[in-house]
């Protein structure tokens, strides 16, 4: 079938947030939901009590039209303003924890192969000189020395995280 024109909606069910569209349009489940992530953003940086959170997330899945949901965040100050600011704040938070992972990760590695290795060392001297010099104490120490250093590190107690 071929339509003799173009349909006149854009998108069906998406409401135009944009502060030009009437504010007596009536809202929809995307336009609540926005509303209420903002509130729960309002909440964590502060803004609103958990009572006053309730109550407007309640209000806001019962507006009807887009200018009840302008009311919920009327006293708010706009997204813009701080949502830069916050999302370089999580940027950076993500990318500590993105390290702190791939540290965790690197000392455990370190600490496996430690540990492998030192068994060896130790049934080879078993096999060699039972209770003879115990000669695997010199590596144990020496790499051992080197781990200990790796998980200070990784536990952010190394010189370099101290002003972190």
């Amino acid at each position: 079938m071929q339509y003799v024109h173009e349909p006149a909606t854009r998108l069906v069910g998406i409401a135009d947030p944009s502060p030009r569209a009437s504010r007596a349009v009536r809202a929809g489940n995307d336009d609540r939901r926005r509303v209420t992530d903002l509130l729960q953003a309002h909440y964590v940086a502060g803004r609103l009590t958990s009572t006053e959170l309730e109550e407007r997330i309640e209000r806001a899945l019962a507006a009807q039209t887009l200018g009840d949901l302008d009311k919920l965040l009327a006293d708010l100050p706009p997204a813009d303003a701080w949502s830069a600011q916050q999302s370089r704040r999580d940027g950076r938070a993500e990318h500590r924890a993105r390290r702190r992972k791939v540290g965790e990760k690197s000392f455990q590695a370190h600490a496996t192969s430690y540990l492998l290795v030192m068994a060896l060392l130790v049934t080879i001297w078993l096999l060699t000189t039972p209770g003879g010099y115990f000669w695997p104490v010199w590596p144990m120490l020496g790499w051992g020395f080197g781990l200990a250093s790796h998980g200070l590190a990784t536990r952010g107690l190394g010189r370099g995280r101290a002003a972190a």
